[in-house]
């Protein structure tokens, strides 16, 4: 799933109320020895990502668990996929047969459930917040057995890999069997697979397909950490471009193309310029791009997302002032201090401690400083090549007019094309209102129109930018 440009509010899935941690459990209070020789081992089946919503009263916020059984001890990840795609390891993780057991006494936060009939149902709790929480395997665990949406129409899909100085990207080449171009495909803002896993879509793969359509060969990829990929989280927004331009070698490699060049969704339009910028790519397609500097776009995301949820005036304002404060914070940090200024901060400001810990831990870790620090307008100014750049119409997160205006604006008289897909949210599937709470709703991965309007246009950049 997407990892969405995350509003700075004072509530977060990992703070949803505060308080003491729950009390030990009978078995918590057993010494490790006692503990391992009273429990089963793990079914095998919890293996693997699990996906559920969890019902915190004033939003659904949806989560992710990756459990890893294969090491001398379990492993479990708790992923927040609404707040930036955060990643919180457990630090009690115990299973018993068909019982689960995970928590982290720093956030008061802990999970009993039960795997039961392929769905693990439990109780989720912390502090004051008591409630049923359901997980199903996430979609991508079936993608070895791709469905219609997801497989590709134009050849046979090639599994290739991306050699790092620190590890190795796993990915899949798909196109027609004479492609005109060749492109590097780069996913939104976190971790994302091949596919762009969204809401139960595989959003990515849709993508893939039309460019296929278009004519256009395209390599896309498992993120730092995720399926196939083995490399350490990223430190700046550079280090996922050097990603971008290894992957664009293989591409070149395997297909022998020389016309190439990157299409990149949300935070990807800021990355692909990037990339760009330091290969010889010879055009850029960016969906819903982040084309302003993080807090002006952070502050219209806010506002945008406050008012349609039916919030008023005294809300926008409030949440402005908070980011204010934080952004502030994180400006005037030395290194390494970003995280405990934004504790502060958010703890001056009436935020419970577990809470603000939390989101100093989220946008004070190295990567979101330095995209605090990113300059898109500088990228997308100093790529030569033409542009094409597809907004959607009724996106709350990357908001059209406005990411049109500063792409148009920074790049002056290059060659550049803009066009606002109507009735589109920020993945490009049909939506009343453009919510992330809508996200999935549709019957698609990529709506008809936003598909027919990205293969017309990628057609005529493909003509202007691959002229010999």
């Amino acid at each position: 799933m997407i990892r969405t440009l995350t509003t700075l509010l004072p509530i977060a899935i990992l703070a949803v109320a505060c308080g003491s941690p729950p009390e030990q459990s009978g078995s918590d209070a057993l010494s490790e020895t006692e503990r391992v020789q009273a429990l089963s081992p793990a079914d095998p089946a919890f293996d693997g990502r699990w996906a559920g919503v969890l019902d915190a009263g004033a939003e659904q916020l949806r989560l992710e668990l990756e459990i890893d059984l294969s090491g001398d001890e379990p492993s479990l990840i708790l992923i927040s996929v609404d707040q930036g795609g955060a990643r919180v390891p457990m630090s009690i993780v115990r299973f018993d047969g068909a019982e689960l057991h995970f928590s982290t006494p720093g956030l008061a936060l802990q999970y009993d459930g039960v795997l039961e009939g392929g769905v693990i149902t439990g109780t989720f709790n912390q502090g004051g917040l008591s409630t049923t929480l359901v997980f199903e395997p996430h979609e991508d665990q079936t993608r070895d057995e791709p469905s219609a949406e997801t497989a590709p129409v134009y050849g046979e899909g090639v599994v290739v890999e991306v050699a790092l100085e620190d590890g190795v990207l796993e990915g899949v080449l798909t196109g027609p069997t004479a492609p005109r171009a060749g492109l590097v495909l780069i996913s939104g803002s976190g971790p994302q697979d091949r596919d762009g896993n969204i809401a139960g879509h595989p959003v990515y793969a849709a993508i893939a397909d039309a460019m296929a359509e278009a004519g256009v060969a395209s390599l896309r990829y498992d993120d730092r950490g995720v399926g196939g990929s083995d490399a350490p989280p990223p430190l700046t927004p550079s280090d996922l471009a050097d990603d971008a331009v290894r992957a664009l070698e293989v591409l070149q490699a395997e297909t022998g193309l020389s016309c190439v060049g990157y299409l990149g969704h949300s935070e990807g339009g800021f990355l692909g310029l990037l990339a760009a910028n330091e290969s010889e790519a010879d055009f850029m397609i960016t969906l819903a791009g982040q084309h302003q500097d993080m807090e002006t776009l952070l502050y219209d995301q806010s506002e945008a997302l406050i008012r349609a949820s039916g919030q008023g005036e005294d809300a926008v304002e409030a949440n402005r002032e908070l980011q204010t404060r934080v952004f502030q914070a994180i400006d005037q940090a030395g290194p390494g201090e970003a995280p405990a200024a934004i504790e502060a901060v958010l703890i001056e400001l009436g935020l419970p401690e577990a809470a603000a810990r939390q989101q100093g831990a989220m946008w004070g870790q190295p990567y979101a400083v330095a995209m605090f620090e990113g300059d898109p307008a500088a990228a997308a100014a100093a790529f030569e090549g033409p542009v094409l750049a597809v907004f959607a119409e009724r996106d709350l997160q990357v908001l059209p007019e406005a990411a049109q205006a500063a792409l148009l604006d920074a790049r002056g008289d290059k060659p550049t094309r803009t066009v606002i897909v109507p009735g589109v949210d920020h993945i490009f599937e049909d939506s009343e209102t453009g919510s992330p709470a809508e996200y999935g709703a549709a019957g698609h991965a990529l709506s008809p129109t936003a598909r027919a309007i990205l293969i017309e246009e990628t057609r005529t950049l493909i003509d202007q930018a691959c002229t010999d």
